[in-house]
């Protein structure tokens, strides 16, 4: 019994000191400020990206958060976080050229914020204001990034950013009349 928990205790260790060290010899992976950011929205630095071999991992962990969260809110802001994320994930693909990864990480971004659409659908609430403003805020961030990366892509690459584009759009109207729906 001892052996099993020290040894199971031992492969944890190795594991986060590993990821840690192939996290530490990747190259610098922080996005350049645009020139002219005009939406002033923090962005939350993504870490792993989907082109690393342990992203799985980190997917996993995210579902299993989602799963033992219970509270609306906290479940709606988690979905919000992992938007943020993915989206920024995108426009740092898009910077490494690996544009159909880019692509995908963008559309499971905005599709992160469709399911926070349904929790409080689900839940029979709206979003409180406060939230609901700084997830507008964060949409018009998307966006920002969305036609910066369209300006960056081919014709056929930018039609599919402009779907995507043209989704986080609907995502906040549905918000905002699910929260007008509410009054």
């Amino acid at each position: 019994m001892k052996k099993t928990i020290l040894s199971a205790i031992s492969f944890l260790i190795i594991l986060s000191f590993s990821v840690t060290l192939i996290h530490a010899q990747e190259p610098n992976e922080t996005p350049q400020a645009s020139p002219t950011p005009t939406i002033q929205y923090k962005m939350p630095y993504p870490g792993m990206l989907p082109d690393n071999s342990l992203y799985k991992l980190k997917v996993l962990r995210d579902k299993i958060i989602l799963a033992l969260i219970q509270d609306p809110n906290k479940k709606a802001g988690y979905y919000l976080l992992l938007a943020n994320k993915q989206l920024l994930m995108s426009r740092m693909l898009i910077d490494k050229g690996n544009i159909p990864l880019a692509r995908e990480t963008a559309l499971k971004g905005e599709n992160q914020i469709t399911l926070m659409t349904f929790v409080f659908k689900n839940a029979g609430r709206e979003p409180q204001a406060n939230f609901l403003d700084e997830v507008k805020l964060a949409s018009l961030k998307h966006q920002e990034l969305l036609e910066e990366i369209i300006s960056k892509v081919n014709t056929n690459d930018a039609k599919i950013f402009s779907d995507i584009l043209e989704f986080s759009q609907r995502n906040v109207r549905e918000l905002q009349r699910l929260t007008e729906d509410r009054n």
